[in-house]
């Protein structure tokens, strides 16, 4: 038995390093895909090789043909990806592999993929947090002469579950499109905020809505100071990861050392890993 593992993923060293760690080497030789330029090869498990590793894209035709190539050479293949940032694609990569395919999804940006939590999720929602209330302590130790909004623009790609989660979080407020009922409703909540005494208002959006646009239609109706907090998705995935994703790397590694034992009876077959904290 010849297992692959693959990091199509965008966890940082710190993740990498913990799962890689819970795979069982010891009773199975894992292996690992490393590339260099467009050198693609199948390595025996390294950790810190996988952790320090850059993670595969589809950017790349030449390299991800290799890669099918070289996965050819492996029995079964264990695959870290986010399948919502380029599912076509991965949907068509799937499809040239004829072993089976455990599939760990990771999304920082989605709290579930296919009735699984995803790995990534709860760290980057933490973190959202926590610079969200570092602005919030911020704001409430500097008084201003007119109320203040500050806008939490969130990765582009997020979903609405990321946004009402740090609205919920941080007890602010949330816009999640920019037609002219929602404006209206938004600036509702904002006036009423204000009204009970708040003296600044903290307000999670999408990347792609444009918060320069929304500042602009607000002040044409409200006096109110607008500042624009930009989160960083690299920002996203520190070091530290939270507990709960921390089980959830436990979880994934055991089901796929499981896993690896009883794929090789059902060839071409695509499974998803399913777990919860």
């Amino acid at each position: 038995m010849r297992p692959a593992v693959v990091n199509m993923s965008v966890l940082p060293q710190s993740f990498l390093r913990f799962f890689g760690q819970q795979l069982d080497v010891s009773g199975t030789t894992w292996n690992m895909v490393y590339h260099v330029d467009n050198n693609v090869t199948l390595k025996t498990f390294d950790l810190e090789l996988f952790a320090q590793t850059a993670p595969f894209t589809f950017i790349d035709e030449t390299k991800t043909n290799r890669l099918i190539e070289t996965l050819n050479e492996a029995d079964v293949v264990l695959l870290l990806t986010d399948p919502l940032q380029n599912e076509e694609k991965l949907q068509q990569f799937l499809s040239q592999l004829t072993q089976p395919v455990f599939i760990m999804p990771v999304s920082m940006l989605y709290p579930s993929i296919r009735s699984s939590e995803s790995i990534g999720y709860d760290t980057a929602l933490n973190e959202i947090v926590n610079q969200a209330l570092c602005v919030a302590d911020t704001a409430d130790s500097m008084k201003y002469g007119k109320p203040r909004l500050f806008f939490l623009q969130l990765p582009k790609g997020a979903s609405r579950h990321l946004t009402e989660d740090v609205a919920l979080s941080t007890g602010g407020l949330e816009l999640k499109d920019v037609d002219e009922d929602t404006r209206r409703a938004f600036q509702h909540r904002l006036i009423q905020h204000y009204q009970s005494g708040q003296t600044y208002a903290l307000a999670a959006i999408d990347e792609t809505l444009d918060s320069t646009k929304i500042s602009e239609q607000l002040s044409e109706t409200m006096d109110i100071n607008i500042n624009i907090v930009t989160v960083d998705g690299a920002q996203c995935l520190g070091p530290k990861f939270t507990a709960k994703d921390r089980l959830l790397m436990v979880r994934a590694a055991q089901k796929a050392n499981e896993w690896v034992y009883s794929a090789a009876s059902s060839p071409n077959q695509v499974e998803w890993f399913h777990v919860t904290a």
